[in-house]
């Protein structure tokens, strides 16, 4: 068994109807086992709001998208990817927030272990 880290992703405010995108590359060899998406808005708009859509390299795990919910969970109900994430392997993210009037703020924690 390899050690665990916690990669933290910050997103930044996303406006109502406008998307969000970005990356992180593995500096190791890992394995991706959970995927969380936390909201830290003051006002609390809800991850519901989100959609999301979430690859390793070119393995698209999230077809078209999938609510941001579904990955505001505890770990006991999270979703067990365990994704071979390759030193210099690219994570990519796409958030759209489509709430009719707030922006949302959210992050994303990925849960490694080392290979």
């Amino acid at each position: 068994m390899g050690k665990i880290y916690l990669k933290q992703i910050e997103v930044s405010s996303i406006a109502a109807g406008s998307t969000a995108s970005g990356e992180w590359s593995a500096d190791k060899d890992y394995i991706l086992h959970r995927i969380y998406v936390r909201e830290y808005t003051a006002t609390e708009v809800g991850t519901r709001f989100l959609n999301c859509t979430f690859r390793v390299d070119e393995y698209t795990f999230t077809l078209d998208e999938v609510r941001g919910e579904n990955f505001d969970v505890n770990r006991n109900q999270a979703i067990p990817l365990e994704i071979d994430f390759p030193k210099g392997a690219t994570f990519y993210y796409s958030i759209t927030n489509e709430h009719g009037s707030s922006a949302i703020e959210p992050y994303i924690l990925l849960e490694l272990e080392t290979k």
